[in-house]
């Protein structure tokens, strides 16, 4: 029905302006404009209730619908239909679902080895609540954004006007926020998890898509270009750091995201070099690095890490000859075998993370 009506309203509005009746404005449509959004940013019950989607719209709506401004530019009628060319204000809510899709991203990747993420109503629990607050977060900002929409109306036969809304509309009104799944769909008996559970398989579906980890074999490791993230989580390095080592998995993470470094090839150099951080040559020195000692093992990964990424693994580093762990062993270590000690540690560490990693995947499902 909303599709047929549309294309009427698209005739009228086209037929109006080329028969040179554009500046008509009719009382009745404007105003009936006018009261609609009234209604949006009062938080009139009946108005809400016509617009939204699902009930756990209601705090998601009371952010952004309560700074709506509007200024209608042309009101047109036809019979029973009739369209209204409005210029719409708000608050700039188009980087919620990119905010929304980072943040649950990473509460998913930090929970993956919790029972928590199995739970799928707790789980989408928690992305509402994640997704409201990126909707406030959006709210306190001074960004706004103005857009030009056609609000189209019908004759309820009570004479007064229907709006009809589609999603470009709704999206125009909330100030490009894009909600997820069903929460753009009128529903009738669905509870109240609807909004909260698409939100849920909308990350788990990235996440999904996105995060596998292969279980690369030792000949895979000695080709592979190890100044390239190696992907793993916090979370993924706990099932692989030993003894001293253990407590060193957010130093590890920190050096992956901070330079172009696969964290498993440092974490592989301090496994060797010093059985888990068991023997060491100089206090915390876990990485066999010059003569002197650290004042903590996270010292001593973070200053080997940072001399991994520019020193050797960086094209304009002093020391670089490759990317690869051969290519680090020809100016890191006098043992000629060090690269296939190394090497066969961090293939290990593949393939201990790539089966827990993908099993929990598969528990999101």
């Amino acid at each position: 029905m909303n599709g047929i009506l549309n294309t009427i309203l698209a005739f009228i509005l086209s037929t109006l302006m080329s028969t040179g009746l554009a500046a008509v404005i009719e009382d009745e449509p404007a105003e009936a404009v006018e009261d609609y959004f009234n209604g949006l940013s009062s938080g009139q019950q009946q108005v809400i209730e016509e617009y939204r989607g699902c009930e756990e719209l209601d705090e998601i709506q009371t952010e952004a619908l309560n700074n709506v401004e509007f200024e209608i530019e042309e009101a047109l009628e036809k019979g029973d239909v009739a369209v209204a060319k409005v210029k719409v204000t708000n608050r700039d809510f188009s980087g919620v679902k990119e905010a929304y899709e980072k943040k649950s991203y990473k509460y998913v990747m930090d929970n993956l080895y919790s029972k928590d993420i199995e739970d799928k109503e707790k789980l989408g629990r928690q992305c509402l609540k994640i997704y409201e607050k990126q909707v406030a977060e959006a709210a306190e900002k001074e960004d706004r954004t103005s857009v030009e929409i056609y609000m189209a109306m019908e004759d309820d036969g009570d004479n007064s006007w229907r709006m009809i809304l589609n999603d470009e509309s709704r999206r125009a009104l909330l100030g490009g926020l894009q909600l997820s799944g069903n929460g753009e769909k009128k529903k009738s008996d669905a509870g109240k998890a609807d909004l909260a559970d698409a939100l849920r398989q909308e990350t788990v579906d990235y996440v999904l898509e996105q995060e596998e980890i292969p279980a690369y074999s030792y000949d895979e490791v000695q080709v592979m270009d190890m100044s390239k993230p190696s992907g793993v989580t916090v979370e993924d390095l706990k099932l692989v750091t030993r003894y001293k080592l253990v407590g060193t998995e957010e130093t590890l993470y920190q050096l992956e995201q901070d330079y172009n470094l696969n964290c498993l090839l440092l974490l592989g150099i301090a496994s060797h070099e010093s059985a888990y951080g068991t023997m060491q040559f100089h206090p915390n020195n876990v990485c066999g690095y010059g003569y002197s000692g650290f004042s903590s093992v996270n010292e001593c990964l973070d200053t080997v890490g940072r001399v991994l990424a520019k020193n050797y693994l960086d094209p304009s580093g002093p020391y670089y000859k490759g990317n690869t762990i051969d290519s680090v062993n020809r100016t890191y270590a006098a043992d000629p075998a060090w690269d296939s000690k190394v090497a066969r540690k961090v293939a290990y560490f593949y393939e201990i993370i790539s089966e827990n990693h993908n099993k929990q995947l598969e528990k999101l499902k």
